[in-house]
Parts: structure tokens; C-alpha cells; sequence
């Protein structure tokens, strides 16, 4: 049968306490005529089904109706008592939030006791951290304590996929059933996972950063430029100030693609840097693209672009970023030249973190980086990264190449 009155009351009990891990210490109230009618009941006939409904629960000691003085017949208020929250919540299938947060709290204790092979100070510190947001009673999206079962998944696909080095161009469908799950389990699942290895890595590291080969793989671009496709068709993009995202199953119909741009600037920070950039770019002198690491899809887009249009990479200047660097290189088989990441010194000291070296003897050794070993050298005798990140050369002075008239390099 349907209980609309007590449907609308767990929606609203849901919505004021249901996540509130902390005890409560009153009672749930709601006047009664509010709830019929936010319940959709506004027939006599229906208000009149539900309070016999809603009595038969007052006797059972579940919920409380108040009336008035010396006309208790007439219900001005329903009450959920706090023992009777268990009930509530059992009627539809649920458990209470202080449950709930218990049982994610373990899940995160007990993650936090597994050894990482690879970066065991990275997972230690993440878990801390998770840790102490849960016992605050907050979330860190994409983890949320009401869902314990979500939060040990997810934790348990983060450790696998990072406790292993995988082999560069490894199909998401194949390490998906190697970690455990179906086979396209870890794509619909991608941006959750990106976003929990971010907070591990203090950096975007999109799957793809982890040697994984997306089927979806996409690219965000900003500028102007045409596809061209076999028969003769053609497509063309010309939103200049705006960012537009383009699928590499697009971009594999096409031969070629064609540009008035007099060069390609890839970018590092999608969220901050290409917007920036993209917004002053007026004579759409060049084109942008996101590449907080090279994707399948911008690959493409490069192999379809003429190869005498040079390419700059704006990166943020710490080991990561001279990865995506190198990767952008080797992948694109093409001549990339860095665009402002000449290394900064910083007010404050950053010390190298535990991803840092362990991807630095690599970059070292890297015939692809031998034009910025200098910069590699400075980070690896100072064990710090100085001021590395893109946002803080702030906003461009000019509104064509190169953008900024400081720091900015001899072309």
C-alpha cells in the first residue's frame, strides 16, 4: 500500500538529518497539514486515509501526534521519536547514519593498514586525510561516509590500480577484469577513480597517466579549425573564446584537419589555464588544447593537423609536468616545444613528494627531456619544486600569442 504521509516524512527527515552523523538529541517535528499537503493529499478523502494510517503508528509508539487542547482530534504536528528513527529508516530499506559512518570510518582504517608497494606515504596520507573528514561528519567527493559499501570499492580500485606498474597502452577493459571488477566496470566508474587518485596525488592523473588506454577517450579544445571526412564532408569548430570537447571516435571519422591557427598550444590546467588563455585568444591565432596528459583523442587531433604547424606544451614545471612533457613527445612523434616552464623559485619551499621521486631518475635519463635537463637538475639538488604551478603567473597581459609579456621566451 502506499504511504504517501510517511514517504514525504522520510523524504524530510532525510533531507534535514539524514547526513548528520553526530547524534541527535530531539525529536524530528513536522506540522502535520504541511506534510499532507507536500505529500500531494489534498482531498479530504486522502487526509482522512492518512491519519488513520498515521494513528495505527502513534499506537505502535512510532510516531507522536500532537492536537489541539481539548480537541486532540484535530492534529496540528507528527513527531518522530528518536528511538523510532531505526524504524523509519527500516520501512525503506536504509540504516542509520550513525551506522553508516562507522562502518565507512573501518573501511578507511582498515585501507589504511594495507602496505603500498609503490607509494606507501601517498596512500597513508590520503587515508589520514580521508579519515579525518569522515570523523568530521563531511564527505570528500567522490567518497561519502553514508555509503560504506561505495567507499570500500572505491578504495579497493584505487590501491589496485596504483600498487601495479602498468604496462604502457594496457586496454581499460583488460585492467579492469585484472583488478577485479567486469569488464567495463572501471569506465563507468573512470571519473570517480580520477577524482579519488587527484586527492591521492595532489594532482589531476587522469587514467590515462597510469599507462591506461581509454575506448572513450576525448579531448577539450578551444580555437578554430575544420575536420575533414572522406566524401568531401566537412566540420568546423569556431567557438574561439569558448571550450568545446571533441571524442576520439569523431576524430577517427576524419582524414584530416585543417586550421587557421598559426600554432598549437597544449595545456596542462583544463580548469583554470586553457579558460584563461582561451578567453583572450581574439585573433585565434592559435589553437588549444587540454592535455593534463596526453589522450588518445589528442593524439589524433595532432596526427590529423598539419605537421608543419608547431606545437608548444604549457606545463606546470615540477616533475609531473616534464612527464607529460616527455609522454607528449614520444606519442605524438612530433617536435613539442615547452612554453613557459622555465623552472620559478618560490617564496616558500615545496618539497619533492613521494610521486616526485619516484618519477625523477626517469625524467633524468630521458633523451626526449635532454632541453630541459637543466630545469630537472635544479629540482633534483634542491628536493623542491619551487613555483611549478601554471595559475600562478596569473592572468595574460596580452590577448594574442604569447600572453604574457613577463617570463615570457624569445620564439
Amino acid at each position: 500500500m502506499k504511504r504517501a504521509w510517511l514517504e514525504e516524512l522520510y523524504r524530510q527527515w532525510r533531507a534535514a538529518r539524514g547526513n548528520r552523523a553526530m547524534p541527535r538529541t530531539r525529536a524530528f517535528r513536522r506540522k502535520w497539514p504541511d506534510l499532507l499537503e507536500a505529500a500531494g493529499l489534498h482531498s479530504a478523502e486522502a487526509q482522512h486515509v492518512a491519519l488513520r494510517d498515521a494513528r495505527k503508528e502513534h499506537e505502535r509508539g512510532h510516531v507522536k501526534l500532537n492536537g489541539l487542547k481539548g480537541r486532540t482530534y484535530l492534529v496540528q504536528t507528527i513527531e518522530l521519536p528518536l528511538p523510532a528513527e531505526p524504524w523509519l529508516l527500516a520501512q525503506f530499506s536504509q540504516r542509520q547514519p550513525g551506522e553508516c559512518h562507522a562502518a565507512s570510518l573501518r573501511e578507511v582504517s582498515l585501507a589504511a593498514a594495507w602496505p603500498h608497494p609503490r607509494f606507501p606515504q601517498l596512500w597513508a596520507d590520503w587515508c589520514a586525510k580521508l579519515e579525518s573528514v569522515f570523523r568530521a561528519g563531511r564527505n570528500l567527493r567522490p567518497l561519502y561516509w553514508g555509503s560504506p559499501e561505495s567507499v570500500k570499492e572505491m578504495l579497493g580500485i584505487v590501491y589496485r590500480l596504483t600498487a601495479l606498474l602498468w604496462r604502457d597502452g594496457a586496454l581499460v577493459r583488460e585492467i579492469s577484469v585484472e583488478i577485479g571488477l567486469h569488464s567495463k566496470a572501471l569506465e563507468r566508474k573512470r571519473r570517480g577513480v580520477e577524482s579519488c587518485l587527484a586527492q591521492m596525488f595532489g594532482r589531476a592523473m587522469p587514467l590515462e597517466a597510469l599507462g591506461i588506454v581509454l575506448t572513450d577517450s576525448r579531448t577539450d579544445l578551444a580555437g578554430i579549425f575544420t575536420l575533414h571526412f572522406p566524401g568531401g564532408e566537412t566540420q568546423i569548430f569556431d567557438e574561439l573564446r569558448s571550450i568545446y570537447g571533441l571524442s576520439l571516435s569523431d576524430l577517427e571519422r576524419a582524414e584530416r584537419a585543417s586550421t587557421p591557427a598559426a600554432r598549437i598550444l597544449t595545456i596542462e590546467n583544463s580548469k583554470t589555464t586553457l579558460r584563461r588563455l582561451a578567453s583572450v585568444n581574439s585573433d585565434g591565432d592559435t589553437l588549444m588544447a587540454a592535455c593534463s596528459f596526453p589522450t588518445r583523442a589528442l593524439l589524433r587531433l595532432l596526427e590529423l593537423l598539419p605537421r608543419e604547424l608547431p606545437v608548444y606544451h604549457f606545463g606546470d614545471t615540477d616533475p609531473s609536468g616534464y612527464l607529460i612533457l616527455s609522454k607528449l613527445r614520444s606519442s605524438s612523434h612530433r617536435q613539442v616545444k615547452p612554453f613557459l616552464m622555465q623552472r620559478r623559485n618560490a617564496p616558500q619551499t615545496v618539497p619533492l613528494g613521494e610521486y616526485d621521486r619516484a618519477i625523477l631518475p626517469r625524467l633524468l635519463a630521458d633523451p626526449l627531456l635532454a632541453d630541459v635537463a637543466a630545469e630537472l637538475n635544479v629540482i633534483r639538488d634542491s628536493d623542491c619544486k619551487g613555483d611549478f604551478e601554471q595559475e600562478t603567473l596569473g592572468l595574460p597581459d596580452l590577448d594574442t600569442w604569447p600572453f604574457f609579456t613577463r617570463n615570457a621566451p624569445a620564439f
